[in-house]
């Protein structure tokens, strides 16, 4: 990925550093961005602290500070994932080839190995499990096929009420794809503005219709893949990409339960136009930082938690959260310092073991896969030949 036009060329001694190239209309994305390992870094740290200082009974009143930040990790996550998933489909749209199917192989691999992995965890540890909602959160259909008042998540795992959403958005990302990679961006932005309008009337049909209230966020990602595509917007020094973070984040801290809707569309639109507008981070200790942490991001975001839970939640939850494991041992001096370090390294372990044990494996394993399904017939070929 990178923060460019589809095609670029590597400056020489500028590694990451991307230019223009000028001798191809349709070019595709391939180098990687710090800018968004930065992203994407933050918005995974902000879902641990939150999660951190919620545990331990810190985090204040829903909508308060903690709460805002906490959800705006999740809303990073939905914008950065669509500008990601809108570069992928354009690095794998080559000329007689499928793009669907082969899209929707990577994607699963992508991100089912290791949410099955977490959610039969649960249904073995939890004791607090509840056996109806075992094939919903295996499929992450929650949204779709819940029962009773609303949708469940296993309580060790809580941080998966997101991927239901990003699922069901994966499946309109090719067609936003198609339908939006040739024409004027002002019809992403009209679908935007369409798309909002959806969020505020119909936010009260229910849980089963919850992705209407966050397309306008992930819509924020499909305008900044336009945006980049169209031309290089970059005018600003890489340095100040973390501010701009900061200072986009302000629409969503300023939001109130009367503008929730209107403030999601607003963060996604706001962090989809600034993205383009920076040129990449050069610092080479911030850059390697960056990628450790989204490289493994996934897998922070799902191991925190439980993590949390067994380190921390005695607290928390005065009933036993673990069924077979043992109650971690009381901690008596310096239990909140020694309690953070557990917490972290713990959580940087596990989310190492995961991406090498499963996760990267499952990628990889998608990527063969979906390599062989885009390959068009013989025939076909022969035909685009003439």
């Amino acid at each position: 990925m990178g923060i460019d036009r589809p095609l670029r060329k590597a400056v020489p001694n500028q590694p990451n550093e991307l230019v223009l190239s000028p001798d191809s209309s349709h070019g595709r994305p391939s180098s990687e961005s710090a800018n968004l390992d930065v992203l994407r870094s933050i918005a995974v740290l902000l879902v641990f602290v939150f999660h951190y200082f919620d545990i331990r009974g810190l985090a204040g009143r829903l909508w308060g500070f903690a709460w805002h930040a906490g959800r705006l990790g999740v809303l990073i996550f939905f914008v950065h994932t669509c500008l990601v998933l809108m570069w992928s489909l354009e690095r794998t749209d080559h000329p007689g080839e499928h793009v669907f199917i082969p899209f929707y192989v990577r994607r699963a691999m992508r991100i089912y190995p290791l949410s099955m992995a977490f959610v039969l965890f649960a249904y073995i540890f939890d004791t607090r499990w509840i056996p109806p909602h075992l094939w919903q959160s295996l499929t992450l259909t929650e949204y779709f096929l819940f029962k009773g008042p609303g949708p469940r998540f296993p309580p060790l795992v809580v941080p998966l009420w997101s991927l239901p959403l990003e699922v069901e958005m994966y499946l309109m990302l090719p067609l936003l794809y198609f339908l939006l990679r040739n024409r004027p961006i002002f019809y992403t932005v009209m679908m935007w503005a369409v798309s909002v309008v959806f969020a505020i009337k119909l936010s009260d049909l229910g849980q089963r219709y919850v992705i209407l209230l966050y397309v306008p966020c992930f819509l924020g990602g499909v305008l900044a893949w336009r945006l980049i595509r169209k031309r290089d917007y970059r005018r600003l020094p890489g340095w100040t990409w973390p501010i701009a973070i900061g200072v986009v984040s302000a629409t969503w801290f300023a939001s109130i339960p009367a503008t929730y809707e209107l403030s999601i569309a607003l963060f996604g639109v706001c962090l989809g136009l600034v993205i383009p507008l920076f040129r990449e981070i050069r610092s080479s200790k911030v850059r390697l930082a960056a990628k450790l942490v989204a490289r493994y991001s996934y897998g922070i975001y799902l191991s925190h938690f439980p993590i949390m839970i067994y380190i921390l939640g005695d607290s928390y939850w005065p009933n036993r959260a673990f069924r077979y494991i043992p109650r971690m041992p009381q901690i008596v001096h310096y239990a909140r310092p020694i309690d953070l370090i557990l917490v972290t390294g713990l959580t940087a372990g596990a989310s190492v073991l995961l991406y090498h044990g499963i996760e990267k494996p499952g990628i990889q394993l998608g990527r063969r896969l979906a390599e062989r399904l885009a390959r068009p017939n013989r025939a076909r070929v022969l035909m685009l030949a003439e």
